[in-house]
């Protein structure tokens, strides 16, 4: 508990404060994740329940606990002897005969020992920087990407909810002029039937609202069925901290580079025992053999062995060769993990930057100009000069771009975690992109949740 307890509080400060090393400089590491209270709260939260976690902190300490038997002498062997004097049993007889206990022991050459327990220690901080790093970072995007569902959910389930209200106020108007003659009946019914749908919408909304918030406390160890509270509207836009901070930053926090860089580290380790293997080992032994006989009294022996590394040509040099060719092999694919982080950040921004200017055009071009359609449409209904179904057509279109504009919202948000999440798989695209994490097998985009929850049914309406 007491892990799981620092975790979570290392957590919570790597998010809401500045990290205690990047305090010491000048620059702090930039994220591009907008800050949540609420939501870092929860981050914490998972990162101190989830099953994830456990699992990736088993594998740190089953690394760990390799580092101790590395550095420790093989154990002694013991082995008992017994000697006969011709074919009768002669022990006490005769003074070639004896029962003996020998104890050996294999000494290496001095450094070896420790060179053994540096690779573990070595494999040990790769697993932790790269297992259980990537695992807190994939958790993290899960919680944040669970939120911003959870958040659009309730989003849209609150424009249908403004939807119905302007479906029922025009309702009430049609009916009106279909009292005084000046509509007909299949307005009426059209406008009926609009407020029956509206209905079907909020019920598929109530039950993707269910769902997220479950999926949301699942990824954070709570029961599936508690209530959270989520804030009345999707982040809007913010700056961007400059793509050569978010490139440092993400270098910075990626675990995989972090894991290749201490595997060159465990690599030349290697390199060093190698070396070592070009000189000796040692065992002794000792022992002590009974002859049957007080009389004749004890034997005894002791003896130094030493390995002759004859083989240095077929055995050694080939170690040595493979252990550098083996540094060579990680460094180079440290200098590829660093060129692939750099072109996954660059996507994402790239695509933040398309999902930011996407979604102010909708906020200052698109809105406006359906509220003004919708405007101009009732008007004109109301005159005599157009047919009803253009009064449901630019209502559908509204709330249709308003989810759309909630989608795009909370697809920016995603992009942000995915820059911060520094993750080396391709962000899936189909049409709007995916930012689901790989962990989580993907999930829905934002404006494709939209779309599918509103601006579809809304379509096939008119």
């Amino acid at each position: 508990m007491s892990i799981r307890i620092h975790l979570a509080i290392a957590a919570l400060a790597s998010i809401v404060i500045l990290p205690a090393a990047a305090q010491t400089t000048a620059r702090p590491i930039a994220r591009a994740t907008l800050p949540d209270r609420q939501l870092d709260a929860l981050v914490a939260e998972a990162l101190a329940n989830a099953p994830e976690m456990t699992s990736a902190q088993a594998s740190v300490e089953a690394a760990r606990r390799r580092i101790v038997p590395a550095r420790t002498l093989a154990d002694p062997f013991l082995s008992a002897t017994y000697q006969n004097d011709g074919r009768a049993f002669s022990l006490g007889s005769a003074e070639g005969s004896f029962l003996g206990l020998m104890a050996s022991e294999a000494i290496p050459w001095p450094g070896k020992l420790r060179l053994a327990g540096d690779i573990a220690s070595s494999e040990a901080k790769e697993i932790e920087r790269g297992t259980l790093g990537r695992t807190e970072l994939t958790l993290e995007a899960r919680v944040r990407n669970a939120w911003y569902d959870l958040v659009l959910a309730h989003a849209i389930d609150r424009i249908i909810e403004d939807r119905r209200a302007a479906a029922a106020q025009i309702e009430a108007s049609v009916r009106e002029r279909y009292t005084a003659g000046l509509a007909v009946q299949q307005d009426v019914l059209r406008a009926q039937v609009e407020l029956a749908r509206i209905e079907e919408l909020k019920a598929t909304q109530a039950a993707t609202i269910a769902s997220r918030a479950a999926e949301l406390n699942r990824l954070v160890g709570a029961p599936q069925d508690r209530a959270i509270d989520t804030p009345s509207r999707l982040p809007e836009e913010a700056a961007v901290p400059p793509l050569a901070d978010l490139i440092a930053a993400s270098a910075a926090r990626s675990p995989e580079l972090a894991a290749s860089a201490q595997a060159i580290d465990t690599g030349r380790i290697r390199v060093d025992l190698a070396k070592k293997n070009f000189l000796p080992d040692f065992s002794v032994n000792a022992g002590s053999m009974y002859r049957g006989s007080f009389a004749m009294g004890p034997m005894w022996q002791v003896g130094v062995g030493v390995s002759l590394p004859i083989w240095i040509d077929r055995r050694q040099q080939n170690q040595l060769a493979e252990a550098q060719a083996v540094v060579r092999g990680r460094t180079a694919d440290k200098e590829t993990v660093a060129l692939e982080l750099e072109v996954r950040t660059r996507e994402r921004v790239a695509q933040l930057d398309a999902s930011s200017r996407i979604a102010a055009l909708y906020r200052d071009k698109v809105l406006p100009l359906d509220d003004l359609s919708l405007e101009s449409a009732l008007a004109s209904y109301q005159a005599g000069k157009v047919p009803f179904i253009t009064v449901l057509d630019a209502l559908n279109t509204l709330y249709s771009d308003r989810a759309i504009y909630a989608g795009r919202l909370a697809e920016s948000a995603k992009w942000r975690v995915a820059i911060d999440e520094a993750s080396l798989q391709p962000t899936a695209m189909s049409g709007a992109p995916s930012m689901g994490s790989s962990a989580a097998g993907g999930a829905t985009t934002a404006s494709s949740t939209a779309k599918a929850n509103n601006g579809s049914s809304m379509s096939s309406m008119r």
